[in-house]
């Protein structure tokens, strides 16, 4: 029995010898292939190949596991050292050039915002540049409380009293008015202001016939471009004739046809939340209603109230208003900021009994801008400096 062992033992060891010199001729075949030298394999990496497959003759399972879990790995060629740095040359210059791809894309992407982001910053503090001026130190005139808490002081200074009418102490009292808040939320893309015209055909000076934008409906056109433009209010503009009957200027109905377009432009725009009636004044033809603002010849202007009461503070013949405290308080905070930056921009606050269609709204008001003496142009150079006062008062700014 041990015979046969040690035949079988003596038998597989010939066999293996066969096998390990079959392998190294396969080996010596590959370094010198028709008698040429392979640039692919050294005597070092042949001696390791030669080691390997006599390891793995001696133990298949380190066989097993060097060829990756049983699968056969076949390598017909081994990279030089000089081919493993010519590949890594190629692969770092790929790298850099896709980082320098991707680095041209950023670099085209920050360039791209970079006059988006010049002209939103730039819109931004164009928009905010005059509030910040009339949020600074004023240079007009300042009034103590003590003086705005004076009725006689008041009435002296902001106020002229028609005739047909009378403002007692119990109108106009400082404290209520100045406290009351007037400011509302500007945003949004609905309509906040209102500005139509009662009276249409008022003309200037140099107005050519035909022509509206010569006119006080021109005049409002001004004025809700720069609320729009400077300040981002978006405005209705009512561009409705109520002073014409039958081809001929006719003002009895005027107020009356207004009222009923007025109400409806308000039930269709719930956001309206201020109301100005634009009108040019008429005084006598050596009066010259001018001052200069910001370098130009600007129109004076003048803001109306209606008190719905006689010369004797009598109220019972007169159509109510409900928002008339509101009226007062909205003029008389717009007066004292006129003051206060645009000292000879206004004209005292006209006091007359009759409504005007301000019931409608706390913040309704009637303007003057001008008078027939004045040009159309210094009566649209006067929308800006009325388009400042009223943002301040409105932002509380």
């Amino acid at each position: 029995m041990k015979r046969k062992l040690t035949g079988l033992l003596q038998l597989c060891a010939w066999v293996m010898i066969g096998l390990l010199a079959v392998d190294i001729g396969i080996q010596l075949g590959r370094i010198y292939k028709n008698g040429v030298k392979n640039p692919g394999l050294n005597l070092d990496q042949w001696i390791e190949r030669v080691v390997c497959s006599a390891s793995d003759m001696a133990c298949p399972a380190a066989a097993y596991v060097r060829s990756g879990n049983g699968r056969e790995l076949v390598s017909e060629y081994y990279p030089s050292q000089e081919d493993m740095e010519a590949v890594a040359d190629e692969n770092t210059a790929a790298l850099l050039e896709d980082m320098e791809g991707e680095n041209a894309e950023a670099v085209r992407q920050a360039e791209a915002e970079v006059p988006a982001a010049e002209a939103e910053s730039e819109a931004e503090t164009e928009k905010n540049q005059y509030v910040e001026t009339l949020a600074g130190v004023p240079t007009g005139e300042i009034y103590s409380e003590k003086s705005l808490m004076d009725y006689d002081f008041l009435l002296s200074h902001f106020y002229l009293v028609d005739p047909s009418t009378a403002a007692s102490s119990s109108l106009i009292n400082g404290s209520e008015l100045l406290q009351q808040d007037m400011t509302i939320d500007l945003t949004g893309e609905d309509p906040k202001i209102l500005i139509y015209h009662t009276h249409s055909q008022e003309r200037y000076a140099d107005s050519e016939a035909g022509n509206p934008d010569d006119t006080v409906v021109g005049v409002g056109s001004e004025l809700a471009k720069v609320l729009e433009e400077k300040y981002h209010v978006p405005v209705y503009h009512d561009l409705s004739v109520y002073d014409m009957q039958d081809g001929k200027e006719d003002r009895n109905m005027a107020y009356s046809q207004a009222a009923v377009s007025v109400q409806n432009i308000l039930d269709e725009n719930p956001s309206i939340e201020v109301i100005l009636d634009l009108h040019r004044d008429g005084v006598p033809d050596d009066v010259h209603l001018i001052t200069e603002i910001n370098g130009k010849e600007t129109a004076q202007i003048m803001f109306l109230n209606g008190l719905c009461r006689d010369s004797n503070g009598d109220d019972n013949n007169f159509i109510g208003n409900p928002n008339l405290d509101g009226n007062l308080a909205f003029s008389l905070q717009l007066q004292l900021k006129a003051k206060a930056y645009f000292p000879d921009f206004v004209r005292h606050i006209y006091l007359r009994a009759y409504r005007y269609n301000m019931h409608f709204k706390p913040r309704s008001l009637l303007v003057e801008v001008g008078a027939q003496n004045n040009t159309s142009a210094e009566a649209k150079n006067a929308m800006e400096p009325l388009a400042d006062i009223l943002y301040a008062v409105l932002t509380g700014k």
